[in-house]
């Protein structure tokens, strides 16, 4: 089976020819990417935390890949170093504090907007992370954050007003499954920090006791 999908994808190469950048994103190793893509400028707000710098060419080309192609190499590979560096950020909490087996959550997509797209490339990356962890530091459930309100993109609003208004009572949290519980939210792109900040706020209101972010890019 395996070599039939090789097979197939090596006739798709050639069909439709790959961005110059993906392919050559796919054919490095994770110590490549980590030396040829910028780490992400420090974020103001200590609890979001970013892998890359999202305006590099390569970081970008990645999360494209990752959002629109569902690139499997690429998620596997940037999931990975995403896992280490979640690891190294919380490691200190977890042995000092009570941030212990924290629930992976990723930010979600509206119903409509997930039909349309067909995957949710957050939960994609949430679930290699999981994959990976194989369950010594993390546990993920899905849906247990929903979008309930479609909002335009937030890159499409011009200032910060209006990205909150937009993003204003959007997510809803199953009290149940987050109450007491320490969180890690997942997303591909930590922007101005609307999003990641509506979302802890939910997860805040429905008993959350921490709630730490973290993305691929900022």
């Amino acid at each position: 089976m395996k070599k039939i999908k090789e097979f197939i994808n090596s006739i798709l190469d050639v069909i439709l020819p790959k961005d110059f950048e993906v392919a050559e994103i796919e054919k490095m190793s994770e110590i490549d990417i980590l030396n040829s893509i910028p780490q992400a400028n420090e974020i103001k707000n200590s609890k979001y935390n970013a892998l890359f710098q999202y305006k590099n060419k390569l970081s970008r080309k990645a999360i494209w890949a990752i959002k629109y192609n569902k690139n499997q190499n690429i998620i596997k590979k940037f999931s990975n170093l995403l896992y280490e560096f979640i690891l190294e950020n919380i490691s200190e909490e977890m042995t000092f504090s009570t941030f212990n087996n924290p629930l992976i959550i990723p930010i979600p997509m509206h119903k409509n907007n997930l039909k349309e797209r067909g995957y949710n490339q957050s939960e994609l990356v949430a679930k290699e992370i999981f994959r990976i962890d194989e369950g010594k530091n993390f546990e993920i459930l899905l849906n247990t954050l929903t979008k309930i309100k479609e909002t335009p993109h937030q890159s499409s609003l011009k200032n910060k007003s209006e990205r909150l208004k937009n993003l204003k009572d959007c997510f809803r949290a199953d009290e149940k499954l987050v109450k007491n519980r320490n969180i890690i939210l997942i997303d591909d792109v930590i922007t101005t920090g609307t999003t990641m900040k509506e979302a802890s706020k939910t997860l805040r209101e429905a008993g959350a006791k921490k709630v730490v972010c973290f993305a691929l890019t900022h």
